[in-house]
């Protein structure tokens, strides 16, 4: 115990005396450097998060069930509403909705002249009043009105394919409206007019050409009934995890095909892969930098001290309470930066990118912490700050007393 307090008295005298300058750039350089183990990391999970949520809220929800493909191949799923009715009884399951899908191709005559710009679309059947159980479509509505369960003439339009918000399509109708005519032609070959009445806009991945008419109109077009192309299924994953609605939803339906969002989206996960290699990276040198400038920064005070440490071994100092003072002092300092550091991401940068978010094609940019990622941070810089403390310390404290004492 007398050699912690002794230790202790010993650094808290050397930082009171040291040099504040010294100090407070130490502080900066030590608190910048977990600010940067914490933001990269933090960046692309918030960055993968917006995506992920893009695509689970306009495309596949959290689980999808499509048709059977063996032994033999079907396009739709029979008995949809029946099924439907069955996975609603899972604990769990938060809500289910079919959809239809089909493709193609769009005309429009902007100018009434008869010269119509046609674009190809992929054309979903939604049921309005109960796509909101699996999807978030209506958030994404940026003119007009949602599709009721009568609307068999109307159609929601992507606003990529309307033209005139700026979004990165190879063709556009030129700016289409809501209130205006546009022709459509099924793969299938059937042909409908219908009136524009709403445009949504999702503005990443293959949502940016998806055209909703009703089921109902879906059925008409491609001759289906109590069928659907896929049913997605919204599950609360904080009670089970996602491979537990999967499995059992495959023992409900055998021959049909039950795959996870995760499973859709592997391209996001080969992304994730690699921005999680990046953050290593960033973190590894940023840890790195840490340790070398409290390195450089013990040693150069404990060279500066030499004198005043052959004195206290003269005077009977253990050579290993010197070395405990200057960990003591490494530590201090990584937990003053840690905590500028802390200060930083949640007082300062978090709350300016909540409040003036940076807009990018799939939504606004946010930080996304979490527990483990903070808790792992301050634990490596605190690996750091002991290492770079105890070996400087060793070098100068093993030095001969006269030496030392002399310089």
């Amino acid at each position: 115990m007398n050699t912690i307090q002794t230790a202790c008295f010993i650094a808290y005298k050397s930082i009171v005396r040291g040099r504040k300058g010294t100090l407070a750039l130490m502080l900066i350089i030590l608190s910048l450097s977990f600010f940067n183990m914490m933001f990269i990391p933090g960046v692309f999970s918030g960055l993968l998060d917006t995506i992920t949520g893009l695509l689970t809220n306009t495309s596949t929800s959290d689980i999808v069930v499509t048709p059977q493909q063996s032994p033999v191949p079907k396009e739709f799923i029979e008995n949809e509403a029946q099924l439907q009715a069955q996975i609603r009884t899972i604990p769990g399951v938060l809500g289910t909705t079919r959809i239809y899908l089909t493709a193609g191709s769009i005309a429009y005559d902007k100018n009434k002249d008869g010269v119509y710009k046609t674009v190809s679309a992929q054309i979903i059947g939604i049921d309005p009043t109960q796509v909101d159980d699996a999807l978030s479509l209506k958030q994404y509505l940026v003119a007009g009105q949602f599709l009721d369960d009568s609307d068999t003439d109307q159609v929601l339009l992507p606003a990529a394919l309307a033209g005139g918000y700026g979004l990165p399509v190879p063709s556009d109708l030129g700016g289409a409206k809501v209130g205006d005519k546009v022709n459509m032609v099924y793969g299938n070959g059937v042909e409908r007019q219908y009136t524009v009445k709403g445009i949504i806009s999702i503005t990443f991945g293959t949502a940016l050409s998806n055209t909703y008419v009703t089921s109902h109109e879906a059925e008409s077009v491609l001759s289906a009934s109590d069928q659907a192309s896929e049913i997605l299924v919204k599950v609360d994953s904080s009670t089970h995890p996602l491979s537990y609605y999967k499995a059992r939803i495959q023992s409900l339906a055998p021959n049909l095909k039950v795959q996870m969002y995760t499973e859709l989206l592997a391209v996001i996960q080969s992304v994730l892969d690699a921005f999680t290699l990046i953050a290593a990276i960033v973190s590894a040198i940023s840890v790195l930098v840490a340790t070398v400038t409290l390195f450089v920064m013990i040693y150069i005070n404990a060279v500066a001290k030499r004198r005043q440490i052959g004195i206290l071994k003269a005077i009977g100092i253990k050579e290993n309470i010197i070395v405990y003072s200057y960990v003591l002092q490494a530590l201090f300092y990584v937990l003053c930066g840690v905590a500028l550091g802390l200060m930083i991401v949640f007082l300062i940068v978090e709350p300016l990118l909540h409040a003036y978010p940076i807009e990018l094609p799939f939504g606004p940019l946010l930080l996304t912490f979490s527990f483990n990622l903070a808790a792992e941070s301050v634990a490596a810089f605190f690996i750091a700050g002991f290492f770079a403390g105890i070996i400087p310390a060793r070098i100068v404290a093993r030095e001969d007393i006269l030496k030392a004492i002399w310089g």
